[in-house]
This record gives structure tokens, sequence and C-alpha cells, in this order.
């Protein structure tokens, strides 16, 4: 056993070690992801899933300082002031590229929130296709899912008529339109009777397991496959050296008896 003191032996320990130590722990962070991304999407059902209430009832509890959670739905009564309409770049549907279309929507107390009225293609984005996405005239009432501000957004280039922003950041909204705008904006949840082809609404997200449980098992899986080929290198080398030093023992008992034979 000594053999597997040297100091070779000893750095391949050391490596075997701490790469069990990563490998555990990277599948216990997977199960810790998991456990977070139920919680999260048990939020996310709770909040969908209950009677939406009035946009306006929403931004008072946020103004009182409670806490609205993302994915709260809402019911939203005005008028969408189709003259600020604006694009947030750079989003897909069903792997298409294009963007989401979106306007304020002043509410009869005179507050501007605005609403993500859905997506539309890059072609329609150019000029490439004729389909009409205006927003409804005069007072409507839209269903969605109200939502916080999201950080990092810079104005983009836009078009000859629509301002484009590259994230639903309020702040840069508000400096790409020149208006001022309540502190939560609204995704329209499913199409309105007074919408039509585009914008097609954007599907809330798919609130499953993700992949996390799968590479929580690869991991332990690759932890326990280290542990016996490990051991299995250790048997091979212990039966290697076993036989090694058998064959020294032959050798010198043959190298004595030669001896022996020869003072004879």
């Amino acid at each position: 056993m000594r053999m597997f003191l040297t100091p070779k032996w000893w750095l391949s320990h050391l490596f075997v070690a701490t790469m069990l130590v990563v490998m555990t722990a990277a599948g216990f962070w997977q199960l810790d992801r998991l456990s977070e991304r139920r919680a999260s999407n048990d939020e996310i059902r709770a909040a969908s899933e209950a009677d939406p209430v009035p946009v306006e009832q929403a931004l008072d509890r946020v103004a009182a300082g409670e806490t609205v959670l993302d994915h709260t739905a809402v019911t939203v009564r005005g008028t969408f002031r189709g003259d600020l309409g604006f694009l947030v770049a750079n989003r897909t549907f069903d792997t298409q590229p294009g963007s989401w279309l979106a306007a304020p929507m002043e509410l009869d107390d005179g507050r501007l929130i605005i609403v993500s009225r859905g997506w539309v293609p890059r072609r329609w984005v150019v000029g490439d296709d004729p389909r009409s996405a205006d927003p409804p005239t005069g007072t409507v009432v839209i269903e969605g899912r109200l939502f916080e501000s999201i950080d990092g957004g810079r104005i983009g280039t836009g078009t000859d008529t629509l301002a484009e922003v590259s994230r639903m950041e309020l702040e840069t909204v508000e400096e790409a339109l020149g208006v001022d705008l309540a502190d939560r904006w609204v995704q329209l949840s499913e199409p309105q009777a007074a919408f039509g082809e585009i914008p097609v609404p954007v599907p809330p997200p798919n609130l499953n397991d993700g992949p996390h449980l799968s590479y929580a098992f690869q991991w332990f899986f690759f932890t326990v496959s280290t542990v016996v080929a490990y051991g299995l290198i250790f048997r091979h080398r212990l039966r290697d050296a076993r036989i090694e030093d058998q064959a020294l023992l032959d050798l010198s008992g043959q190298a004595e008896e030669s001896g022996v034979r020869s003072e004879n």
C-alpha cells in the first residue's frame, strides 16, 4: 500500500477528491435551483390564475409599498395612445424573429400605463408585411399580466414612425417617448375582439421544472462513476503490484536455487 503514498499518487488522490466535491456540490446546487424554480412557478400560478383586479388598484398598492407580484392578473380600462407606440426589439415567437409592439394606455384617472400588445414579425417592422397593427380606438377593456420594470434598457434606432427600446425598462421608455408613465407595465394576455391578426399576444411562461432534476442526476451519476472507476484503478494496480512482487520472488528463488546448484 505504500505505493499509493508517493507524491504522484497523492496528486491523483487530491485531484479525484476535488472532482468529487465539485460534482457533488453541483448536484445539490441543481436541486436548490429546482426548489427555487418550483417556488417561483407556484408564485406565478397564484398571481396569474387569481381573479383579475383593476390595474388602478394594483398600482395604488404598489404606491403604498405593498408587494404586487409579477404576472398578477389585471384588467385595464382606458384609451390607447397610438401616437406613442414603440417597439421592444429582438423578441422571438415560435423561433421567428420580431419585436414586441407596445403603446401607453390612458386610464380614466389620467395615468399612462404601458401595454405590450404582443409580438410582430420583423417583416412588419421593416415594412414588408401589409397587415395593420393599429391599436383599437376609443375606450377599451383588456386583460393582462402586470410586471415590474426590467433593468438594462437602451434606446434603439427604431423606425420612421416607431421608437424602439431594447428592454421594457420604464425609465428608458419614458425617455424615448417623452411622457411620464406608471411604474408597472402590462403584457396583454389573450387576443381581444378589437384587435386584428397582429400583434400576436405573448404566451405565459412554461411552468415546468426545467432541466434541473436531470442535471442533478447527471452530476450524482458522475460522482458515483468516478468513485467506482478510481476503485477499479486501485484494484488493478494492486493486482499488478502483486504479480510483479510474485515475479520478483520467483526470480529470486530461481537465482538462489541456481546458486546452490553451482556450489554443489
